[in-house]
């Protein structure tokens, strides 16, 4: 019964924003002193040549639950952990897609750079994802009635794909130019030791590794 309590909130709350990959997206801010007024914007269509000049900061997401979530620490409960952990992931490629809606002049770019960070970290997300199934085994320790109810793996899938709808809701909440800003920036943002989640995210990862308790 405990385990099913901790997990009820992703199951049963309506879709609200993820924070995305656990820490926000970068805006580019301006140039440093001397530097051309055009660099910021210009940063991601020239990384190399830009990168010196340009600073990211992490812009507060607008949506009450991305706030919370920003915030969020690893309690050591398997399934809030993990929960907070593979949205995380998710939101990964659901920014990409998000901005490729938005934006199809960033879809190309943006599609090689996501697929160049799970060429990186592709292992770790399959360890993620692969999580559904010791769900699976572990839930006959739920509630009779959460069972009885249906409230199974595939509500959680379920209730964890909802949170692309939030992220997507957060991003057209800002400004057109700083939601492009956002997606330009997507390919040298999964280059930050913020989007090697394994590491940023380790209190997560730990008490995921350790399972239901």
């Amino acid at each position: 019964m405990k385990r099913f309590l901790l997990l009820a909130p992703l199951l049963i709350a309506p879709p609200l924003a993820a924070h995305a990959a656990g820490g926000g997206w970068g805006t580019p801010l301006a140039p440093p002193p001397g530097a051309s007024a055009a660099v910021a914007p210009a940063a991601a269509a020239a990384p190399d040549a830009a990168a010196s000049a340009t600073t990211y900061s992490i812009k507060p997401p607008p949506s009450a639950f991305a706030s919370a979530r920003a915030t969020s620490t690893a309690t050591g409960e398997y399934f809030h952990d993990f929960g907070e952990l593979i949205v995380r992931v998710r939101s990964v490629k659901w920014i990409e897609e998000i901005c490729s809606e938005a934006f199809p002049s960033t879809a190309e770019t943006n599609e090689h750079a996501y697929d160049d960070w799970l060429m990186a970290h592709g292992e770790f997300v399959k360890e993620v994802e692969g999580q559904f199934e010791v769900i699976g085994r572990y839930w006959g320790d739920v509630s009779p009635q959460a069972r009885k109810e249906g409230i199974g793996v595939d509500a959680l899938r379920a209730r964890v794909e909802a949170n692309k709808d939030g992220l997507r809701t957060d991003f057209h909440a800002t400004s057109a130019v700083s939601f492009q800003r956002r997606c330009d920036a997507y390919p040298e943002i999964l280059l930050s030791p913020q989007l090697d989640l394994e590491k940023s995210q380790a209190d997560y990862v730990v008490s995921m590794r350790r399972g239901p308790r």
